[in-house]
């Protein structure tokens, strides 16, 4: 007889507030970067460098981004740009989309429509 244990899941997350003054500035540095990248392979090199930087692992989807709530400056949410319950806060012309996370969204969610 085995024994079935249920499957770990990653956490896609991490709270910048948490990163050390160097993480952060790291995540800082490369996430500017990535944001205005043009190269494919770059991007895709600075999303895991960011990554590793807030301690998380890089989701499927490729890429993260850290809340960009209007409405509080507290939320240091750092996730993955494909997961569910997100809203844009703003269009963008750069790489990364301006995500509201979905603690925030429950909250406070911003109208996309403003």
């Amino acid at each position: 007889m085995s024994v079935m244990t249920p499957a770990r899941t990653q956490n896609h997350t991490a709270d910048y507030h948490q990163l050390t003054p160097l993480m952060r500035a790291e995540f800082d540095r490369v996430m500017q970067i990535a944001d205005n990248t043009i190269d494919a392979t770059e991007f895709n090199s600075l999303m895991a460098s960011a990554a590793y930087a807030a301690g998380m692992p890089l989701p499927a989807s490729g890429a993260i981004v850290r809340c960009a709530c209007p409405h509080c400056w507290a939320c240091g949410s750092i996730f993955d740009t494909d997961a569910p319950g997100l809203i844009e806060v703003e269009p963008t012309a750069y790489n990364l989309p301006r995500l509201q996370c979905p603690t925030c969204v429950d909250e406070h969610p911003v109208d996309p429509e403003q």
